[in-house]
Protein backbone atom coordinates (compact mmCIF):
# COMPACT_ATOMS: atom_id res chain seq x y z
CA UNK A 1 0.00 0.00 0.00
CA UNK A 2 1.29 3.59 -1.04
CA UNK A 3 2.71 5.45 2.22
CA UNK A 4 0.75 8.59 3.14
CA UNK A 5 1.03 11.28 5.72
CA UNK A 6 -1.19 10.40 9.02
CA UNK A 7 -1.48 10.94 12.83
CA UNK A 8 -0.01 8.61 15.24
CA UNK A 9 -1.57 8.87 19.20
CA UNK A 10 0.17 6.74 22.27
CA UNK A 11 -2.37 6.85 24.94
CA UNK A 12 0.50 5.44 27.03
CA UNK A 13 2.56 8.70 26.73
CA UNK A 14 -0.73 10.74 26.71
CA UNK A 15 -1.06 13.14 29.96
CA UNK A 16 -4.03 14.82 29.26
CA UNK A 17 -2.24 18.38 29.20
CA UNK A 18 -4.37 19.74 26.18
CA UNK A 19 -1.69 21.46 24.74
CA UNK A 20 -2.54 19.70 21.53
CA UNK A 21 -5.78 21.12 21.49
CA UNK A 22 -4.58 24.36 22.70
CA UNK A 23 -1.87 24.60 19.77
CA UNK A 24 -4.58 24.12 16.95
CA UNK A 25 -7.40 26.45 17.95
CA UNK A 26 -4.77 29.59 18.92
CA UNK A 27 -3.22 28.82 15.09
CA UNK A 28 -6.35 29.02 13.57
CA UNK A 29 -9.01 30.57 15.34
CA UNK A 30 -10.82 27.96 17.79
CA UNK A 31 -12.19 26.05 15.45
CA UNK A 32 -11.83 22.81 17.55
CA UNK A 33 -10.54 21.16 14.58
CA UNK A 34 -8.81 18.90 17.33
CA UNK A 35 -10.49 17.03 20.54
CA UNK A 36 -8.88 15.59 23.25
CA UNK A 37 -11.41 13.12 25.04
CA UNK A 38 -11.03 11.97 28.45
CA UNK A 39 -12.18 8.47 29.11
CA UNK A 40 -12.13 6.27 32.47
CA UNK A 41 -9.29 3.72 33.05
CA UNK A 42 -9.70 1.85 35.72
CA UNK A 43 -9.28 4.26 38.68
CA UNK A 44 -7.57 6.35 36.25
CA UNK A 45 -8.44 7.49 33.47
CA UNK A 46 -7.04 8.39 30.13
CA UNK A 47 -7.60 10.50 26.40
CA UNK A 48 -7.42 10.45 22.68
CA UNK A 49 -6.80 13.21 20.62
CA UNK A 50 -8.07 13.10 17.93
CA UNK A 51 -8.86 15.70 14.40
CA UNK A 52 -9.19 14.53 10.84
CA UNK A 53 -7.75 11.24 9.62
CA UNK A 54 -6.78 12.43 5.92
CA UNK A 55 -8.46 8.75 5.43
CA UNK A 56 -8.03 6.94 2.08
CA UNK A 57 -11.40 6.68 1.58
CA UNK A 58 -12.77 10.21 2.12
CA UNK A 59 -16.32 10.22 1.97
CA UNK A 60 -16.56 13.65 3.00
CA UNK A 61 -15.34 14.69 -0.63
CA UNK A 62 -17.30 11.92 -2.21
CA UNK A 63 -20.89 13.49 -1.01
CA UNK A 64 -19.70 17.18 -1.33
CA UNK A 65 -21.80 18.58 -4.21
CA UNK A 66 -19.92 21.64 -5.22
CA UNK A 67 -16.33 19.42 -5.26
CA UNK A 68 -15.14 21.67 -2.58
CA UNK A 69 -12.95 18.88 -0.73
CA UNK A 70 -9.61 17.56 -2.61
CA UNK A 71 -7.03 14.83 -1.47
CA UNK A 72 -3.07 15.33 -2.55
CA UNK A 73 -0.63 13.00 -3.39
CA UNK A 74 0.48 13.17 0.18
CA UNK A 75 -2.73 12.10 1.35
CA UNK A 76 -3.71 15.59 2.66
CA UNK A 77 -7.49 15.86 2.22
CA UNK A 78 -8.37 19.68 2.11
CA UNK A 79 -10.92 22.17 1.86
CA UNK A 80 -11.18 24.46 -0.82
CA UNK A 81 -12.38 27.83 1.02
CA UNK A 82 -13.22 29.52 -2.74
CA UNK A 83 -15.54 26.30 -3.43
CA UNK A 84 -17.70 25.40 -0.14
CA UNK A 85 -21.30 26.23 -0.33
CA UNK A 86 -21.49 25.72 3.33
CA UNK A 87 -24.59 22.59 2.80
CA UNK A 88 -23.07 20.74 5.45
CA UNK A 89 -23.98 17.28 3.94
CA UNK A 90 -19.66 16.31 4.53
CA UNK A 91 -20.40 16.24 8.00
CA UNK A 92 -23.37 13.72 7.72
CA UNK A 93 -21.01 11.21 5.95
CA UNK A 94 -17.90 11.59 8.23
CA UNK A 95 -17.90 8.91 11.23
CA UNK A 96 -15.10 11.23 13.58
CA UNK A 97 -17.15 14.25 12.94
CA UNK A 98 -13.70 16.05 12.11
CA UNK A 99 -15.75 18.75 9.72
CA UNK A 100 -16.38 22.16 11.59
CA UNK A 101 -18.54 25.34 10.13
CA UNK A 102 -15.97 28.66 10.71
CA UNK A 103 -17.38 32.53 10.99
CA UNK A 104 -18.01 32.29 6.92
CA UNK A 105 -20.50 29.95 6.85
CA UNK A 106 -18.10 27.34 5.10
CA UNK A 107 -16.62 23.90 6.11
CA UNK A 108 -13.37 23.59 7.93
CA UNK A 109 -11.13 20.89 9.66
CA UNK A 110 -7.92 20.16 9.99
CA UNK A 111 -5.20 20.50 7.09
CA UNK A 112 -2.39 19.22 8.47
CA UNK A 113 -0.60 22.76 8.34
CA UNK A 114 0.10 22.04 5.15
CA UNK A 115 1.59 25.15 4.44
CA UNK A 116 4.36 24.67 7.42
CA UNK A 117 5.01 21.13 5.97
CA UNK A 118 5.49 22.37 2.23
CA UNK A 119 6.60 26.06 3.33
CA UNK A 120 9.29 23.84 5.99
CA UNK A 121 8.29 25.87 8.39
CA UNK A 122 8.17 22.87 10.58
CA UNK A 123 5.50 20.18 11.54
CA UNK A 124 1.87 20.76 12.44
CA UNK A 125 1.64 23.06 15.84
CA UNK A 126 -0.02 19.96 17.81
CA UNK A 127 2.26 17.71 17.09
CA UNK A 128 4.60 20.21 17.62
CA UNK A 129 3.27 21.31 21.18
CA UNK A 130 2.93 17.72 22.52
CA UNK A 131 5.16 17.80 25.31
CA UNK A 132 5.40 13.43 25.57
CA UNK A 133 5.28 12.66 21.73
CA UNK A 134 2.04 11.11 22.59
CA UNK A 135 0.51 12.80 19.72
CA UNK A 136 3.11 12.28 16.16
CA UNK A 137 2.95 12.17 12.73
CA UNK A 138 4.84 10.66 9.77
CA UNK A 139 4.69 8.27 6.49
CA UNK A 140 2.34 5.50 7.14
CA UNK A 141 1.59 2.52 5.16
CA UNK A 142 -1.71 1.43 6.78
CA UNK A 143 -4.03 2.80 9.67
CA UNK A 144 -4.15 1.26 12.78
CA UNK A 145 -7.59 2.49 14.35
CA UNK A 146 -9.67 -0.07 15.11
CA UNK A 147 -11.12 0.04 18.56
CA UNK A 148 -14.16 -0.68 20.40
CA UNK A 149 -14.33 3.19 20.34
CA UNK A 150 -13.96 4.37 17.35
CA UNK A 151 -16.18 3.91 14.26
CA UNK A 152 -15.73 0.76 12.24
CA UNK A 153 -12.11 1.59 9.87
CA UNK A 154 -13.52 0.36 7.02
CA UNK A 155 -16.03 3.29 6.28
CA UNK A 156 -13.20 5.32 5.19
CA UNK A 157 -10.30 3.85 6.15
CA UNK A 158 -8.35 6.38 8.16
CA UNK A 159 -4.55 7.23 8.25
CA UNK A 160 -4.44 7.05 11.68
CA UNK A 161 -2.63 4.55 14.29
CA UNK A 162 -3.83 4.57 17.79
CA UNK A 163 -2.02 2.37 20.29
CA UNK A 164 -3.74 1.86 22.73
CA UNK A 165 -3.25 1.58 26.52
CA UNK A 166 -0.82 -1.39 27.56
CA UNK A 167 -3.16 -4.26 28.74
CA UNK A 168 -6.42 -2.99 28.41
CA UNK A 169 -8.73 -4.07 25.39
CA UNK A 170 -11.31 -2.21 25.12
CA UNK A 171 -12.57 1.52 26.72
CA UNK A 172 -15.92 1.74 27.95
CA UNK A 173 -16.59 5.09 26.36
CA UNK A 174 -18.22 6.38 23.15
CA UNK A 175 -16.35 8.61 21.68
CA UNK A 176 -19.10 10.57 19.45
CA UNK A 177 -22.15 12.30 20.64
CA UNK A 178 -25.16 13.67 18.76
CA UNK A 179 -24.85 16.83 17.07
CA UNK A 180 -27.53 19.66 17.04
CA UNK A 181 -29.21 19.86 13.93
CA UNK A 182 -30.18 22.96 12.18
CA UNK A 183 -31.09 24.76 8.82
CA UNK A 184 -33.00 21.89 7.94
CA UNK A 185 -36.51 22.50 7.66
CA UNK A 186 -35.94 24.12 4.18
CA UNK A 187 -34.32 20.20 3.42
CA UNK A 188 -37.31 18.51 5.33
CA UNK A 189 -39.69 20.29 3.02
CA UNK A 190 -38.22 19.22 -0.52
CA UNK A 191 -37.88 15.74 0.53
CA UNK A 192 -41.67 15.51 1.62
CA UNK A 193 -42.59 17.74 -0.99
CA UNK A 194 -40.80 15.60 -3.60
CA UNK A 195 -42.05 12.31 -2.33
CA UNK A 196 -45.59 13.86 -2.47
CA UNK A 197 -45.38 15.43 -5.61
CA UNK A 198 -44.27 11.88 -7.46
CA UNK A 199 -47.29 10.34 -5.82
CA UNK A 200 -49.89 13.13 -6.96
CA UNK A 201 -48.41 12.79 -10.22
CA UNK A 202 -48.08 8.91 -10.71
CA UNK A 203 -52.25 8.78 -9.65
CA UNK A 204 -52.79 11.97 -11.82
CA UNK A 205 -54.34 13.94 -9.45
CA UNK A 206 -56.67 16.96 -10.53
CA UNK A 207 -54.19 19.70 -11.88
CA UNK A 208 -51.46 16.95 -11.63
CA UNK A 209 -49.16 18.92 -13.72
CA UNK A 210 -49.11 22.18 -11.53
CA UNK A 211 -48.84 20.25 -8.65
CA UNK A 212 -45.80 18.64 -9.87
CA UNK A 213 -44.18 22.15 -11.33
CA UNK A 214 -45.28 23.89 -8.02
CA UNK A 215 -44.70 22.00 -5.03
CA UNK A 216 -41.09 20.67 -5.98
CA UNK A 217 -40.09 23.90 -7.45
CA UNK A 218 -41.34 26.22 -3.93
CA UNK A 219 -39.75 23.59 -2.14
CA UNK A 220 -36.46 23.52 -3.60
CA UNK A 221 -36.11 27.16 -3.59
CA UNK A 222 -36.84 26.81 0.29
CA UNK A 223 -34.20 24.25 0.32
CA UNK A 224 -31.59 26.79 -0.50
CA UNK A 225 -31.55 27.89 3.05
CA UNK A 226 -29.46 24.67 3.33
CA UNK A 227 -26.53 26.26 2.29
CA UNK A 228 -25.24 28.81 4.31
CA UNK A 229 -23.49 30.12 1.37
CA UNK A 230 -26.33 31.12 -1.11
CA UNK A 231 -24.01 33.06 -3.36
CA UNK A 232 -22.23 29.79 -4.75
CA UNK A 233 -25.28 27.32 -4.13
CA UNK A 234 -24.85 27.02 -8.36
CA UNK A 235 -21.81 24.57 -7.40
CA UNK A 236 -24.26 22.69 -5.64
CA UNK A 237 -24.81 20.23 -8.74
CA UNK A 238 -20.56 20.13 -9.24
CA UNK A 239 -20.38 16.63 -8.64
CA UNK A 240 -22.40 14.60 -10.24
CA UNK A 241 -19.92 11.79 -10.36
CA UNK A 242 -20.04 10.48 -7.18
CA UNK A 243 -22.58 13.20 -4.79
CA UNK A 244 -26.12 12.06 -4.97
CA UNK A 245 -27.12 15.53 -3.61
CA UNK A 246 -25.82 17.04 -6.51
CA UNK A 247 -28.04 14.74 -8.68
CA UNK A 248 -30.68 14.96 -6.20
CA UNK A 249 -30.90 18.56 -7.51
CA UNK A 250 -30.33 18.10 -11.63
CA UNK A 251 -32.92 15.49 -11.23
CA UNK A 252 -35.37 17.06 -9.44
CA UNK A 253 -35.00 20.04 -11.23
CA UNK A 254 -35.48 18.67 -14.66
CA UNK A 255 -38.65 17.43 -13.37
CA UNK A 256 -39.85 20.66 -12.63
CA UNK A 257 -39.24 21.87 -16.30
CA UNK A 258 -40.87 18.70 -17.51
CA UNK A 259 -43.77 19.18 -15.54
CA UNK A 260 -43.94 22.94 -16.70
CA UNK A 261 -43.69 21.61 -20.02
CA UNK A 262 -46.77 19.11 -19.46
CA UNK A 263 -48.98 21.63 -18.88
CA UNK A 264 -48.73 22.62 -22.74
CA UNK A 265 -48.31 18.65 -23.85
CA UNK A 266 -49.29 15.90 -21.91
CA UNK A 267 -46.03 13.70 -23.43
CA UNK A 268 -44.24 15.47 -21.02
CA UNK A 269 -45.43 13.87 -18.60
CA UNK A 270 -43.43 10.42 -18.29
CA UNK A 271 -40.14 12.14 -18.39
CA UNK A 272 -41.36 14.45 -15.76
CA UNK A 273 -42.30 11.47 -13.51
CA UNK A 274 -39.24 9.45 -14.32
CA UNK A 275 -36.58 12.52 -13.02
CA UNK A 276 -38.86 13.10 -10.18
CA UNK A 277 -38.60 9.79 -9.21
CA UNK A 278 -34.89 9.66 -9.79
CA UNK A 279 -34.62 12.54 -7.93
CA UNK A 280 -36.41 10.46 -4.71
CA UNK A 281 -34.34 7.63 -5.47
CA UNK A 282 -31.11 10.16 -4.72
CA UNK A 283 -32.98 11.77 -1.54
CA UNK A 284 -33.07 8.04 -0.07
CA UNK A 285 -29.40 7.48 -1.27
CA UNK A 286 -28.33 10.67 0.48
CA UNK A 287 -29.46 9.29 3.91
CA UNK A 288 -27.91 6.22 2.93
CA UNK A 289 -24.54 6.98 5.09
CA UNK A 290 -22.66 4.19 7.10
CA UNK A 291 -21.43 7.13 9.41
CA UNK A 292 -25.25 7.01 10.47
CA UNK A 293 -25.95 3.31 11.41
CA UNK A 294 -29.31 4.74 12.26
CA UNK A 295 -30.13 5.50 9.10
CA UNK A 296 -28.03 3.53 6.70
CA UNK A 297 -30.49 0.40 6.59
CA UNK A 298 -33.87 -0.64 4.90
CA UNK A 299 -36.30 1.29 6.98
CA UNK A 300 -34.65 4.75 5.41
CA UNK A 301 -35.98 3.52 2.01
CA UNK A 302 -39.43 1.92 2.96
CA UNK A 303 -39.82 5.15 4.90
CA UNK A 304 -39.51 7.28 1.88
CA UNK A 305 -42.02 5.16 -0.18
CA UNK A 306 -44.14 4.91 2.65
CA UNK A 307 -44.40 8.55 2.99
CA UNK A 308 -45.13 8.55 -1.27
CA UNK A 309 -48.49 6.70 -0.38
CA UNK A 310 -49.61 8.20 3.00
CA UNK A 311 -49.38 11.09 1.53
CA UNK A 312 -51.28 10.61 -1.54
CA UNK A 313 -53.41 7.83 -1.08
CA UNK A 314 -56.05 10.14 1.19
CA UNK A 315 -56.57 12.69 -1.92
CA UNK A 316 -56.48 9.79 -4.53
CA UNK A 317 -59.54 8.40 -2.18
CA UNK A 318 -61.16 11.65 -1.92
CA UNK A 319 -61.29 12.79 -5.34
CA UNK A 320 -61.92 9.11 -7.23
CA UNK A 321 -63.93 7.70 -4.18
CA UNK A 322 -62.37 4.45 -5.17
CA UNK A 323 -61.50 1.90 -1.96
CA UNK A 324 -58.84 0.57 -3.98
CA UNK A 325 -56.31 3.34 -2.76
CA UNK A 326 -57.46 2.70 0.55
CA UNK A 327 -55.98 -1.11 0.65
CA UNK A 328 -52.57 -0.05 0.05
CA UNK A 329 -52.74 2.60 2.77
CA UNK A 330 -53.56 0.10 5.33
CA UNK A 331 -50.53 -1.98 4.17
CA UNK A 332 -48.48 1.24 4.39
Amino acid sequence: MERKLGFIFDHDKCIICNACVDACNKAYGNLNWRSLIVMPLGESKTALSIACNHCDNPVCMKVCPANAIEKNDMGIVRINDKSCIGCGFCTWACPYEALKFNKDGIMSKCNFCYDRLIGGKGIPYCVEACPTGALSFGWIDEGKADTNYLPPSDITKPRFVVKGPEGVKDLKINTLHEKKEENYLGLLAFTIGSEFALGYTVFKLPFWSFIGFLVPLLTLLLSVNHARRYDRFYRVIYNLKTSWLSREVLFSSLSVLFYLLSILNTLFYYPAVVFLALGVLSSIMIYMVKARPSWYNSETPISFVGTVFTTTLPLAYYFTHSYYYLIPLMLV
